[in-house]
């Protein structure tokens, strides 16, 4: 099984996401994957393929893990690769405590690599195919704003990922609440 561990948003938080990601759905200006509300998370550490086995070492190793509550607030939207080829549109989740938990968690699992790029808290939105109007995206995407937003992170959460036709789904595997 896939596995990895997230940042499960507060339903409100989702709902807004998804409005916005709506609005943009309906301009029609790219071709690409729109993450379905539900889906919408923030990604701390990815194992990928596990066996059942090393799924309950992860599951036991992560009870390890104390951290205190923080606040966070919703960014800009941003993209990879770059402005000229657009592969994902994300928004940006800020708070300096993610890369400190994000690093806790990177410590207890020494046997799992760390990725070799720098942590960047962000959502994914869309997995773009291609783009039809680069520079209306861009203003669309200006137009995302949900920086008045703060919410609470309380939690974060072992979830499993499943690849199908029509996309990953994730299913929440353990909740480990926050200190």
């Amino acid at each position: 099984m896939r596995v990895f561990i997230a940042i499960d948003l507060p339903e409100n938080i989702k709902s807004k996401i998804f409005h916005k990601i709506e609005n943009l759905q309906e301009k029609n200006l790219l071709k690409g994957k729109f993450v379905e509300k539900e889906n919408l998370h923030l990604t701390l550490k990815f194992f990928g393929e596990v066996t059942s086995e090393q799924a309950e070492k992860i599951k036991q190793k992560l009870n390890e893990i104390k951290f205190e509550k923080f606040n966070c607030t919703v960014g800009k939207t941003g993209v990879f690769d770059n402005s000229q080829y657009v592969k994902i549109i994300w928004l940006e989740l800020i708070s300096d405590k993610f890369e400190d938990l994000q690093k806790e968690i990177i410590n207890v699992f020494p046997e799992f690599p760390a990725d070799s790029k720098k942590f960047n808290s962000h959502i994914t939105l869309v997995r773009v195919k291609s783009v039809f109007n680069k520079e209306n995206l861009f203003k669309e995407l200006k137009k995302i704003n949900l920086k008045k937003e703060i919410f609470e992170i309380k939690e974060f959460v072992l979830m499993k990922s499943e690849l199908t036709r029509q996309g990953a789904k994730y299913k929440i595997i353990e909740r480990y609440n926050l200190c």
